[in-house]
């Protein structure tokens, strides 16, 4: 059996599979996630995974939240490196390829069934245009998928790290805010997961929401403040059953009003009229709690061009391991590709 090794590495976790090379379903052969935090590298987890596994796969994909280039990457919120050439020699990979994780993300689009997405603007659907996708998670991800006359190219790009533009009196509150804290101020400052922080600190002072007594002793006790923030954004860890913190509520809508406006950045310059995917691990935690009509206000909000916005539908992405089956995904086109160019 031909198999194949997939990664999605990402700032907090790390999910490894075993797919066969063959296979075009997403199902893996055996599949495992990890807390980064608890090893000194990515080849320390590849160690533990393979050792659960009788064979070498003959081809590895890693997606990286980082930039990758020459066959090598820099993750961007780890102070790890990966080299392809060391990971073919170490574990005796046949072939290893890094793509950035975004590039894997809009690599799955292809192979998302309808129960792995949830519409929430149902725009009108125009085959075989322009796809984008962005991604709030430990960082900022934002791609494209492209495909035309039966040939799909996908990228991942470092778009969350444009610089953020603020749309009304708060926002621009905001960027001064931020600005004395650190400087040029991007969107993944605001809009991933460590950005909840900074919105948590900036409302707590700019709206004067008094903290609430259950929320203030949760943060007390933990290092990470984001699943404070989100629970008590959606009442799901609430002292009084499922009511929301108001500091964390504001915080939340705030959050997918940002996330709203550079949507609507990168749909206007891709003109994906295929869809706007939104990814990552924080949007499906607010589903049932948070209603996203100000996501949606502010993705719409484009002067001449809001009739163009409401017409592109978008898809919130529920599939956990979405990068991990695009990384499957990538690398089985790209050994169709070499077979074809005889390489």
């Amino acid at each position: 059996m031909v198999t194949l090794f997939a990664a999605d590495i990402g700032g907090t976790k790390s999910e490894l599979a075993i797919y066969q090379l063959t296979g075009s379903d997403g199902t893996s052969l055996l599949q495992k996630r990890y807390t980064n935090a608890e090893f000194t590298g990515i080849e320390e987890i590849i160690e533990h995974f393979l050792a659960e596994f009788d064979q070498v796969p003959q081809v590895a994909c890693l997606a990286v939240a980082g930039v990758v280039g020459g066959g090598k990457a820099k993750l961007t919120n780890l102070p790890w490196d990966v080299d392809c050439r060391l990971l073919e020699k170490r574990f005796g990979f046949q072939r290893a390829l890094l793509i950035n994780d975004l590039t894997a993300v809009c690599s799955s689009l292809g192979m998302l069934k309808a129960a792995d997405l949830l519409q929430i603007q149902a725009g009108c659907d125009q085959g075989g245009e322009v796809r984008g996708v962005v991604a709030p998670g430990t960082g900022l991800g934002e791609g494209f998928f492209v495909e035309f006359d039966e040939q799909v190219f996908v990228r991942g790009s470092e778009g969350g790290h444009t610089d953020f533009a603020p749309v009304d009196e708060e926002q621009l509150a905001l960027l001064s805010w931020m600005q004395k804290k650190r400087q040029p101020v991007s969107y993944e400052m605001l809009i991933a997961g460590p950005g909840l922080a900074n919105l948590y600190d900036f409302c707590k002072e700019y709206h004067l929401i008094p903290e609430s007594a259950w929320i203030v002793e949760a943060l007390n006790k933990t290092k990470d403040r984001i699943p404070v923030i989100v629970g008590g954004g959606t009442g799901t860890m609430s002292a009084k059953g499922d009511t929301p913190c108001p500091l964390c509520r504001r915080v939340i809508e705030l959050f997918l009003s940002i996330l709203g406006s550079e949507a609507g950045n990168l749909a206007l310059k891709l003109y994906a009229r295929g869809g706007m995917y939104l990814g990552g691990g924080i949007l499906p935690r607010l589903l049932g709690h948070v209603s996203f009509d100000g996501f949606l206000k502010s993705f719409r909000a484009k002067g001449q061009m809001s009739g163009f916005m409401q017409d592109i539908p978008v898809y919130l992405i529920l599939r956990k391991d979405a990068a991990l089956i695009g990384a499957a995904c990538f690398a089985r086109l790209e050994m169709i590709k070499r077979s074809f160019d005889g390489r």
